[in-house]
């Protein structure tokens, strides 16, 4: 998919669905979220709060307290909420609803969110498939990942990178550079 004379303003969506198979580690997935995307202080409270919640009910009981958290602008909540929805995890699988909660979350500076959404984008899952806007996304995530995670994401940027023409990767780039944070705007 070529995107010579489109204009991405910024790295915003559009919607369409899709659907996506498979469903991770549900314990392992909010030990991940609680260790990997908050800072130090206060990963211990968040993994203690997301382990009594699944322990007890699993993901629905999470997930009514990361809505919360979510809608008043926590941009890691919003991550978390965005994975439920596009895992069918303690809500129906809804690949819209993970594109519109992972994109308030990119666009706060989540290098998860980034990464998930990125892929949404290269699978036009939630969203039109564009992948200029996944390779964006992509970079960003590599650009701002923890060491641990920079190598994966990298592969997955790069096979996407392996799909597009010089012009469009260039371009893609180019939108990379030149994002800022919603908050920096």
């Amino acid at each position: 998919m070529s995107s010579q004379g489109r204009h991405h303003p910024d790295l915003g969506y559009s919607r369409s669905s899709a659907r996506l198979a498979g469903v991770a580690g549900r314990l392992s997935l909010l030990l991940w979220f609680a260790v990997t995307l908050v800072p130090e202080a206060r990963a211990a409270d968040l993994l203690t709060e997301a382990v009594r919640s699944y322990a007890p009910v699993g993901y629905p009981r999470s997930a009514g307290g990361v809505l919360a958290r979510a809608e008043q602008g926590d941009p890691l909540a919003q991550t978390y909420l965005g994975v439920m929805y596009l895992r069918g995890q303690g809500v129906p699988q809804n690949f819209e609803a993970a594109a519109w909660w992972l994109h308030r979350a990119a666009e706060a500076d989540v290098p998860a969110a980034q990464y998930f959404l990125g892929l949404l984008y290269d699978k036009g899952q939630g969203v039109v498939r564009d992948f200029v806007l996944a390779q964006a996304w992509l970079n960003l995530a590599v650009a701002h990942a923890e060491p641990a995670w920079r190598r994966r994401w990298a592969l997955i940027r790069d096979a996407v990178a392996s799909k597009m023409s010089r012009d469009d990767l260039a371009e893609a780039q180019r939108l990379a550079l030149d994002w800022r944070p919603a908050s920096v705007r």
